[in-house]
């Protein structure tokens, strides 16, 4: 984090407190109703007090509720409201979903399109049948950066540079789980540049296999991120590589290709 930290001192145009104040509202994850400031502070790495000031000054800007009763705090409905103008004004959803349907109708496996969130990556669209519901994952989830396949594209997409910056972060924040994940992640490296694709089969979970890669949508700006995930018995090793990953890549092609179009038109 330190590299971050450095980068943002020497930038003399970065605001830091704005910088803040979306961390604030990116720490409430899909099944939080409720945050406190300690709670928040906590997510954030930031002191306490400034947490408050940043939680008032939401609140007054009504993107955030203060639950008087509880001493918490929610997301306002003027949060939606941005990242639905979001969707629309980048044309993701309408971009992304159809070849996520049909990736989708292939066999009983989830698609997700993610975008990177601090150290995670946070789904903001899912397409699945009901009966490839294999865990309680929806849009709005988080999901680790050195377990997933997701996780494990974003990373490998990344320059050298500011993927050891990003690594050193997640080794900071769990040693443990780092030395573990460590071989997975440069696995993961020499898989994307091989292939344009990671993998992960039951290193997650025991009975889930994924495969992931990345989707240049903005140039300077951060991927988004494309999976198909499965049972292992349905996403069979054998299956993801020569089934979905061609189709995967295609997919994310695809809509690299239409994304372009749409900012250049």
């Amino acid at each position: 984090m330190s590299d971050d930290k450095d980068g943002e001192q020497q930038d003399r145009q970065f605001v830091t407190s704005l910088a803040r104040g979306l961390m604030i509202l990116a720490a409430f994850g899909p099944d939080d109703r409720t945050l406190s400031n300690q709670e928040l502070a906590e997510r954030t790495g930031l002191p306490r007090p400034t947490v408050s000031r940043f939680t008032h000054t939401l609140r007054k800007l009504n993107y955030l509720a203060y639950h008087q009763r509880l001493g918490r705090y929610s997301l306002a409905p003027r949060v939606i409201e941005l990242s639905q103008t979001a969707f629309a004004a980048t044309g993701i959803r309408d971009i992304a979903r159809p070849g996520m349907v049909t990736l989708s109708e292939l066999a009983d496996v989830s698609v997700a399109l993610g975008v990177p969130s601090d150290l995670s990556v946070r789904y903001i669209e899912l397409v699945r049948r009901p009966e490839a519901i294999v865990l309680n994952l929806d849009v709005g989830a988080r999901l680790p950066l050195c377990q997933t396949a997701i996780g494990r594209a974003y990373l490998a997409s990344l320059a050298p540079r500011p993927r050891e910056a990003l690594i050193a972060r997640l080794q900071k924040a769990d040693p443990a789980l780092w030395d573990v994940q460590a071989p997975n992640v440069a696995a993961a490296v020499a898989c994307f540049e091989a292939r344009g694709y990671v993998t992960g089969f039951g290193q997650w979970r025991p009975e889930l296999n994924a495969i992931a890669t990345v989707i240049r949508s903005v140039e300077g700006a951060d991927p988004l991120l494309l999976s198909v995930s499965g049972l292992s018995s349905v996403l069979t090793v054998e299956r993801a590589e020569q089934e979905f990953a061609p189709l995967l890549l295609s997919t994310a092609r695809s809509v690299e290709a239409r994304m372009a179009r749409l900012y250049h038109s």
